[in-house]
């Protein structure tokens, strides 16, 4: 295995992993009873936190499609 080969899959899994933790952030599974308080502009805390956490899943998704999804001119240089 090449060793570009073996950058992409340890990126892979890295990429797995991150969506994985944050999907898992974003479910309010985890917060106990009360958890009403503190308000945020007039939410509770954990609906805050999950929206923000969905804007970090969103943030990553956008640059691995930008940054790290392979493109039409990515095929062509492998075609040569």
């Amino acid at each position: 295995m090449r060793d570009n080969e073996r950058k992409s899959s340890q990126g892979s899994w890295l990429l797995v992993v991150g969506f994985v933790i944050l999907f898992i952030l974003a479910v309010p599974w985890y917060w106990g009873e009360g958890g009403e308080e503190p308000l945020i502009f007039g939410m509770p805390l954990w609906v805050g936190i999950s929206t923000f956490i969905s804007f970090l899943i969103s943030c990553l998704t956008a640059w691995v499609a930008f940054r790290v999804w392979p493109s039409d001119g990515d095929q062509s240089e492998v075609d040569e």
